[in-house]
């Protein structure tokens, strides 16, 4: 693979000095270095145009300061998609802002363009893909810039070039220090050499989204754990299952009952969790992500913690305690949390990410939509850290979840670990529900950026509702759909739980079509659909109903038999078949 190319602007004010050390910087990843005076924008223009032929390129402003590992983070291997370099800012710089929703850049400024509502500073670099639709962008651009009589940075001429054309931008945040301003230059210098680049290579591993206690407690002695980790030349999919198999010692020890094992669990859980903060944490470090590590992670988190429950309320049966109708209301509950969740999000970006395109000759661009008084309130108080922060906690994220089950597991009660999981639960999904509902509800957009498609994958029609779909139908294009497949599950999961109740062994079968629901999300959020033939095989959702309906009635076979049958035929069948032809089609495509 050819080594990537970076077109540097010289023609900006600097020292000769500053500029050397951005090129060795960037020669040090083994990019090619195109030394270029990209005062004349249309010079400059066909020698992009030029290069971009052949592949990828980046152009950066010379005035940029940061470190060998953001340098690398941005060069060291090509990109197939275009980005900007941008850091969040309450207050960007007029002539540098940017105007970022889920990820991506939805308008960018100069010196002669203004960007309405804007939320992040520009630091000086763009990385251009070389698909069609970028060169046709730029190629466009020429009788503009033939107009201007203005000078304006190359770089952020560039982005504005590229955002405007609808095409797809999106931001890479800074780690360590990451500068282009003028002023004060020798001292940013002097700071930068004082950095440590290995910290911020740590910083860029740490996900930045991560629930309170993760980011306060967790993350402090997972980098522990990678640090042996890249010592020790482990993959992230090693680590991952290191987890799962820590993660069911522990539930080995809470199915015992004893009080004694029970702490010894706890412990053990909070090392699971810890252990899988780090499979995360050595693929960005390394920049070996992959697909299937995701999957794996988030799979394995699912079978870890329904097992863990499973385990406990098995501990509770040795003295007498029947907690199982508490534990299907929390599978259900997390499942549908968890659907909800990932669908919104996923939705809202789809949504979010519609760019209009602007004309270049127009100096503002089109505005920023309201989502409602209410919900741009709310967004204005998650610029507060302590506001911020109060709202992951009540969003009860994994970290606070298994925090709850290793104190319940200390105290020796299986009890108050499922009471107050539930009822932390559904607060949680009765707040976040609501706020989704309002923002929705402004939402108005073409079935192309509707997101509808995400939802739509997950439906898991049986055979009495395919016909819906037939024709290349798109009955999700509303304002929610987002909500269909958790609702969806609601009804199944929830049905099945109450008819059930009174057989414990009704985990299995909730557990294997919770996790099968689970997977189809995954498929489906990275643009893939669950295969037709094993969603036959699994009967769809109105099948799998009308089974438990009709030996709840006494028909085909008692219950019971059906639930051992059915629990033992669904986990071969959505754990087993269908996990193996995914991870097959994944490492194909790898």
């Amino acid at each position: 693979m050819a080594a990537p190319k970076v077109l540097i602007d010289h023609s900006v004010s600097g020292s000769l000095s500053h500029k050397t050390l951005l090129t060795s910087q960037i020669e040090n990843t083994g990019a090619l270095v195109v030394h270029s005076d990209l005062s004349s924008p249309i010079s400059a223009l066909d020698q992009l145009i030029s290069e971009l032929e052949s592949g990828p390129v980046a152009v950066v402003d010379a005035r940029l300061l940061t470190g060998q590992a953001m340098i690398d983070a941005l060069f060291v291997s090509p990109w197939t998609s275009s980005s900007v370099l941008a850091t969040k800012s309450r207050e960007p710089d007029y002539d540098r802002a940017a105007r970022v929703a889920s990820k991506r850049v939805l308008s960018s400024a100069t010196a002669l363009h203004r960007v309405s509502s804007p939320t992040h500073t520009l630091l000086g670099v763009v990385r251009l893909d070389n698909s069609e639709e970028t060169l046709t962008a730029l190629k466009n651009s020429r009788s503009y810039l033939e107009s201007l009589t203005q000078d304006i940075d190359f770089v952020d001429l560039v982005t504005l070039i590229v955002v405007r054309s609808g095409h797809e931008v999106t931001v890479i945040d800074p780690a360590g220090l990451c500068s282009r301003n003028s002023d004060d230059r020798d001292s940013t210098v002097a700071t930068l050499e004082k950095q440590d680049d290995t910290k911020v290579r740590f910083e860029r591993a740490v996900r930045s989204n991560d629930g309170f206690y993760s980011t306060f407690v967790l993350r402090k002695f997972s980098r522990i754990v990678t640090k042996i980790a890249l010592k020790r030349g482990w993959t992230p999919n090693n680590i991952t299952i290191a987890s799962l198999v820590i993660a069911f010692v522990a539930s080995a020890f809470f199915a015992t009952g004893q009080h004694v094992l029970l702490a010894v669990g706890a412990v053990l859980v909070q090392l699971a969790i810890i252990v899988d903060c780090s499979d995360g944490e050595v693929a960005r470090y390394t920049g070996v992500s992959s697909a299937l590590g995701a999957w794996l992670d988030a799979a394995t988190d699912r079978i870890k913690e329904y097992v863990m429950y499973a385990a406990l309320a098995l501990g509770a049966s040795r003295h007498h305690e029947n907690l199982w109708k508490i534990v299907f209301a929390l599978i259900v509950l997390q499942t549908v949390r968890h659907l909800s969740d990932y669908n919104f999000v996923a939705v809202r970006g789809a949504r979010d990410a519609e760019v209009t395109v602007v004309p270049l000759a127009q100096i503002v661009d089109q505005g920023k939509a309201s989502a409602g008084s209410l919900m741009d309130a709310s967004e204005s108080l998650n610029r507060r850290r302590p506001v911020y922060w109060i709202k992951r906690v009540i969003y009860l994220p994994i970290g606070e979840r298994w925090l709850i089950i290793s104190i319940g597991a200390l105290l020796g009660s299986p009890h108050f670990i499922f009471t107050t999981l539930l009822t932390l639960g559904i607060l949680a999904l009765g707040y976040v529900s609501f706020g989704r509902i309002m923002r929705s509800r402004t939402w108005k957009h073409a079935e192309s950026v509707s997101g509808c498609d995400i939802v739509e994958r997950q439906i898991d029609a049986g055979p009495l509702t395919q016909w819906i779909f037939e024709d290349g139908a798109h009955p999700l294009t509303g304002r929610f759909g987002w909500a269909v497949p958790a609702l969806s599950r609601l009804v199944e999961l929830g049905l099945v739980a109450v008819m059930c109740q009174s057989y414990p062994i009704a985990f299995w079968w909730l557990f294997a079509v919770s996790f099968h629901h689970y997977d189809t999300l995954y498929r489906s959020l990275s643009g893939h659909t669950f295969p037709r033939r094993l969603t036959r095989l699994g009967l769809g959702v109105e099948g799998r109903l009308l089974v438990i309906f009709l030996s709840s009635l006494g028909f085909i076979v008692p219950l019971r038999d059906v639930l051992i049958l059915g629990g033992m035929y669904f986990v071969v069948l959505f754990i087993g078949v269908a996990s193996r032809q995914w991870i097959r089609e994944l490492q194909s495509a790898s």
